[in-house]
C-alpha cells in the first residue's frame, strides 16, 4: 500500500479503515495506526496491541474530554511536545481492563452519544489525549491530526492511536513503516499534507480592519487580517490591482525584530520597488515560532485568495523555503527573481 491524499484518507475513515499517520521528520519522524473509536472492534484493539506494539490511545476533543471530566495527567507538561495525556480510564463494567475485549470496550464509550463519565473507572488502562482546539493548524502531532480527521469525515472526534514500533524494539520509521502497510495492506497519509488540505479547504483568515496608510513614507491601502489562531497580518497594497501582482511575505515576530533585522535595508528597497511597480507586501505575524513554515504562507495564500490574486510574482530570493507554502494553493507563481 502507498501514501494517499486526504481526501482518499476521509473516505477510508468513514469505512473504518485503519490508516498509518505520519509526522514530520524533524519531529517524532513516527507513524501511528490510527482508526475511528466508533468503528473499533475487539479484533482491531488485538491486532493494534499485537502489531503496532506502541502505547493504545485515544485521541479526543477538548468537548469529549470535558464530557467525560478527563482532567490533564499532569499540570505541568514537561514531555518533549508536550503531549496531552490525561488520567487512564477503564470501562465501568471491564474486569482488568487488559484484554482486547475490554479494551475495546472503554474505547466505544468515547463514541457513544448517551456515555457519560460515569461510565469508566480511573485509572484503567486506556491513555486519553486531549488534542488542540486548532488542530493541525496549532499543533502539528498526532493527537491533532487523528482528531482533525475524523471531524473532517463527519465522525466522533474520538481515534484509536498507537505508535508503530520494530519487532527490535526501536521505534519505525519512514521505510520501516512502508514495509508495515505493505505487508498489512493499510494505507499511509502525512500530517503535512492534511496541514495544506485544511489551508485550501477551509477559510481560516477575517479581514478586522481597512484603511488608507503609508509605509516608509509611501502611500498604501493597509489591511488586518486575523486567522484562527487570533494572530492578526498585515498587508499594504501599493498601486491598482493587475492580474499578476508582486508580492512580499515577510515573517516577523514583532515591530522591533523587524527594525533590528539586518534584512531591513533590502526590506527598503522591496517597498521601493513596490511603490513604483505596484504590488503587496504581507506582515506574517510569526510570534509563537511554531510549527512548519509553510503553515504561515498557507495562511498568507489565504489573504491573497481573499484579495482575489491567483497569479504572482514572488519578491524572493530564497525560492525554496518560500515555495513550499505556496504550491498547492491555487496560486501561479511565474517569477521568483528579485533583483532592486
Amino acid at each position: 500500500m502507498s501514501f494517499i491524499s486526504i481526501q482518499q484518507a476521509i473516505k477510508e475513515i468513514q469505512e473504518g479503515k485503519m490508516l498509518v499517520m505520519v509526522d514530520a521528520e524533524d519531529r517524532e519522524n513516527e507513524g501511528d495506526l490510527i482508526f475511528p473509536a466508533q468503528f473499533s472492534t475487539q479484533e482491531k484493539i488485538n491486532f493494534t496491541i499485537t502489531h503496532a506494539k506502541g502505547v493504545v490511545c485515544v485521541a479526543l476533543s477538548e468537548e469529549l474530554a470535558n464530557k467525560f471530566n478527563l482532567p490533564l495527567m499532569v499540570p505541568n507538561n514537561t514531555s518533549n511536545h508536550e503531549t496531552a495525556f490525561t488520567i487512564t480510564v477503564d470501562a465501568k463494567n471491564a474486569t482488568t481492563g487488559v484484554s482486547a475485549l475490554e479494551r475495546n470496550m472503554t474505547v466505544k464509550i468515547f463514541a457513544d452519544e448517551n456515555a457519560s463519565a460515569q461510565d469508566f473507572v480511573r485509572p484503567g488502562h486506556i491513555n486519553p489525549l486531549i488534542a488542540k482546539k486548532g488542530g493541525v493548524l496549532e499543533r502539528t502531532g498526532h493527537t491533532e491530526g487523528t482528531v482533525d480527521l475524523c471531524r473532517l469525515a463527519g465522525l466522533k472526534e474520538a481515534c484509536v492511536i498507537c505508535e508503530i514500533v520494530k519487532d527490535n524494539g526501536d521505534m519505525a520509521r519512514r521505510s520501516d513503516l512502508e514495509e508495515f502497510c505493505k505487508k498489512h495492506q493499510i494505507n499511509m497519509i502525512t500530517i503535512s499534507d492534511l496541514i495544506e488540505y485544511r489551508l485550501k479547504n477551509e477559510s481560516l483568515i477575517e479581514l478586522i480592519q481597512e484603511e488608507k496608510s503609508s509605509l516608509a513614507g509611501f502611500k498604501a491601502t493597509k489591511m488586518v487580517f486575523k486567522d484562527h489562531n487570533l494572530n492578526e497580518h498585515i498587508v499594504f497594497t501599493f498601486g491598482k490591482p493587475k492580474p499578476c501582482e508582486n508580492v512580499k511575505f515577510y515573517l516577523s515576530g514583532s515591530d522591533f525584530e523587524l527594525l533590528t533585522s539586518n534584512k531591513f535595508n533590502e526590506l527598503l528597497k522591496q517597498i521601493e520597488f513596490l511603490n513604483k511597480e505596484g504590488g503587496i507586501i504581507i506582515f506574517m505575524n510569526n510570534e509563537k515560532k511554531e510549527g512548519l513554515q509553510f503553515k504561515n504562507y498557507g495562511i498568507g495564500a489565504q489573504i491573497l485568495r481573499f484579495l482575489n490574486i491567483s497569479k504572482i510574482k514572488l519578491l524572493s530570493q530564497n525560492n525554496d523555503k518560500e515555495f513550499i507554502g505556496l504550491k498547492g494553493f491555487g496560486l501561479d507563481i511565474v517569477s521568483s527573481d528579485f533583483k532592486a
